[in-house]
């Protein structure tokens, strides 16, 4: 295979001294009254020993039965998405699993607007070793996107999602050490449901465009993926259980209807607007901005919305193990983003122009994200899509009403 890597737009007008201080700084936006916690980095773990089975749980009292919240929707007909709680018109596409595809992010020629990211069902969204440029995770279900792209390569948390969503897996390549630590001994790889040209995957599944340069030209046909899928007999319909829905919030939120971070230099705004309903038959969206301008699908050409935007402060710790970009100069390790534990963290998730502040949790390796209140209860999410921003522990986030 040939592999085409090309020394990015950010880094060469930068010297050295000037690369190694903007991965010192934050540049964040200063949040509204809450302090900055302490952070006590985690080392280096290897996720995949992650129990995969509920342990036995320990004998407890009798307690009186308590009436379930009909408010709270946790089990879905089979004409409903489990990811969205939204109905689809053709239940058959939900009798195969989730694909997630990796897509580039960042403010180089070629890259932005992004093709198909708006038809995801979830899109983490995750800094990279390179600063200011982040790298979306998107996760494909109910719908059916032409192509998706640009395609680009596999990342360490990108052996976590599949796992989380029982999904395939899809993206441009990857590093010596994400592939031999994080995405070959992962039980989706074994299975086969890792897809890359470094596996020897190629058309239809992964073809270049003349409409971008290299690298950002490589697109992955979603329904290539799921056929080839099927024919290998590893796309029947998994468990996604888990995911808490609510139509309405069910305790008060704080009024927030803009939401604004940082990675770096990367600035990303998210403005609710209760009139529009592109990421929810509800009504009411969050609409994304990046680097100050509105954010768009290069498909349909709408801007990027969501119904729930989902703020996780998890652990970031420096992989040194195997390099990720190599420069001559100035070399670049990627980060274990450590998006499991039970109590995982902190959260903050963002839903008809309110913010709900609680906890995450991700007990097993195959678990499903789980978020809850300071009470125990839980979070639920609103009916349509979701985006998921993964920060790190000190992050600021600004929100306003």
């Amino acid at each position: 295979m040939l592999c085409v890597r090309l020394v990015p737009q950010w880094l060469r007008p930068i010297s050295l001294a000037l690369l190694v201080a903007l991965s010192a700084c934050g540049g964040s936006p200063q949040p509204d009254s809450t302090d900055r916690p302490t952070v006590t980095p985690r080392p280096i773990l290897n996720p995949t020993n992650l129990p995969t089975t509920t342990p036995p749980a320990p004998i407890a009292p009798v307690t009186p039965t308590v009436t379930p919240d009909i408010r709270l929707v946790a089990t879905f007909a089979p004409d409903v998405d489990p990811l969205t709680d939204e109905k689809v018109d053709d239940p058959s596409l939900l009798d195969r699993r989730p694909l997630e595809i990796v897509i580039a992010n960042s403010n180089e020629r070629g890259v932005r607007p992004q093709s198909g990211a708006s038809y995801a069902d979830w899109v983490f969204e995750h800094e990279t070793e390179a600063p200011g440029i982040t790298r979306w995770g998107a996760i494909f279900y109910s719908r059916e996107p032409s192509r998706v792209g640009s395609d680009r390569s596999c990342r360490i948390i990108d052996g976590e999602l599949p796992a989380i969503f029982k999904s395939l897996l899809a993206c441009s390549g990857m590093s010596g050490g994400t592939r031999e630590y994080y995405i070959k001994p992962t039980e989706f790889y074994k299975e086969g449901r890792a897809y890359s040209p470094d596996f020897g995957n190629g058309a239809p599944m992964f073809f270049r465009t003349d409409t971008a340069p290299l690298p950002h030209n490589m697109f992955v046909n979603p329904q290539a993926v799921w056929d080839d899928a099927t024919q290998k007999g590893i796309n029947a319909r998994p468990d996604l259980s888990g995911l808490v829905f609510a139509t309405t919030p069910i305790t008060p939120g704080r009024p927030a209807g803009d939401v604004q971070l940082a990675y770096h230099a990367a600035q990303i705004e998210w403005k609710y607007d209760a009139n529009v309903n592109t990421c929810s038959t509800r009504g009411g969206c969050y609409l994304r901005w990046s680097d100050g301008v509105a954010h768009t699908d290069a498909l349909n050409n709408q801007q990027l919305s969501a119904a729930n935007v989902i703020v996780v402060y998890v652990n970031y710790v420096e992989d040194k193990r195997y390099l990720e970009e190599d420069y001559g100069a100035v070399k670049l390790f990627g980060f274990q983003i450590q998006l499991w534990g039970d109590p995982g963290g902190r959260v903050q998730i963002f839903r008809d122009g309110q913010v709900f502040d609680g906890s995450w949790n991700r007990p097993l390796r195959d678990s499903m994200l789980q978020f809850r209140d300071a009470s125990g209860q839980p979070i639920p999410l609103k009916p349509g899509n979701t985006w998921v921003q993964l920060v790190r522990l000190d992050a600021q986030v600004q929100t306003t009403p």
